[in-house]
């Protein structure tokens, strides 16, 4: 379970807004809460026990942390440089997106969109109903779509400026 899942665990986390070493962190006691309760995960089901369990325990750490706070010229540097050229900078960009929604939004947006969970599997991750989890990843998109077009039209006062 572990050689298949960990990268997504740790991928999903990461989308969450968790620092690498936080996420890390949860997605090990995601394994050890899977391992505890081996005989309740119905065959097939991993994946969507141990990122529903993840989510869960990094709702805790954000509780207690706060938001995760990204460098706030992101952005500029991206475009300064013409587009985000770098897979890093892409997902910097990306988490920077993310961390303006609401993280209710955020768990359904990266398991649906990012992850491609169906919606059945979104919602017994989450143990939230099939519909809440389509008026989630309606609200999500649209909160993605605006987020990126104020990087957008921050991005083209930058280039419009020099």
């Amino acid at each position: 379970m572990f050689d298949l899942y960990r990268d997504v665990v740790w991928r999903t986390l990461r989308r969450y807004g968790l620092e690498p070493e936080a996420a890390a962190d949860v997605g090990q006691q995601a394994f050890l809460v899977a391992v505890e309760r081996v005989d309740d995960i119905w065959p097939g089901r991993e994946r969507a026990f141990l990122l529903g369990t993840a989510l869960r325990l990094a709702r805790k750490v954000r509780h207690r942390a706060g938001r995760m706070q990204l460098d706030p010229g992101v952005e500029e540097r991206a475009w300064v440089a013409g587009r985000a050229e770098s897979r890093a900078m892409a997902l910097e960009l990306l988490d920077r997106v993310l961390s303006q929604l609401d993280p209710t939004l955020v768990e359904v947006f990266v398991l649906f969109d990012v992850e491609g969970f169906s919606t059945k599997e979104v919602a017994s991750a989450l143990e939230i109903p099939e519909g809440t989890v389509a008026s989630r990843l309606r609200r999500a998109r649209e909160g993605f779509r605006a987020a990126t077009q104020r990087l957008q039209r921050s991005a083209d006062r930058e280039e419009g400026g020099r």
